[in-house]
């Protein structure tokens, strides 16, 4: 092979492994560990990754908290994203479970759908399922249904059903997958 057609192999291929990069977790000075992405974002590590062994057997290992996630559950009950944030604000009923959130958006643009995943987690840390939700909805043409910026609003309560080995109210993990604006 020529050498010049060695390097643009390498040129095309240099993105592929710069995307595969590892991210890279930092211990801040009060002990909360985050982990830095490379589109210059952060986030808290909260869940902890299957160990090399879990992973070498094949095992079906359910994703389990960090230690900072359980004595910390706020931290797991809020996410941020494109100025949106979403709370959770309480949590009511046995079976099924409903769950209340606050929205606001202190970005500079409308928004009309915010779309994300709940994840309950047991007391003890070990998750019990995970579910696709959508926090926020808006009509496209109606300006009064969107989320504008600077506003604070509560969500629809969204239900899920209460999963097996729940015994007592669950940790929330929030997270926010899709913004929408408008």
């Amino acid at each position: 092979m020529k050498p010049l057609s060695r390097l643009l192999i390498a040129l095309c291929l240099s993105p592929l492994l710069a995307q595969a990069a590892p991210l890279t977790q930092v211990t801040l000075p009060d002990g909360r560990q985050v982990q830095l992405n490379d589109d210059f974002t952060w986030e808290y590590l909260l869940v902890k990754p299957a160990t090399p062994a879990e992973v070498a057997t094949g095992a079906v290992v359910a994703p389990v908290l960090t230690e900072q996630a359980l004595t910390n559950p706020d931290m797991l009950s809020q996410a941020t994203r494109d100025g949106i944030n979403v709370k959770l604000e309480l949590i009511e009923g046995d079976d099924p479970l409903l769950l209340h959130f606050k929205l606001s958006n202190s970005g500079t643009r409308n928004v009309v759908r915010v779309n994300g995943t709940v994840t309950l987690f047991s007391e003890q840390g070990t998750q019990l399922g995970s579910q696709q939700v959508r926090f926020w909805a808006g009509e496209n043409r109606l300006p009064e249904s969107y989320l504008r910026k600077g506003e604070q609003r509560p969500s629809r309560a969204i239900e899920l059903a209460r999963p097996a080995g729940l015994n007592s109210k669950p940790l929330v993990r929030v997270q926010i997958d899709e913004v929408e604006f408008r």
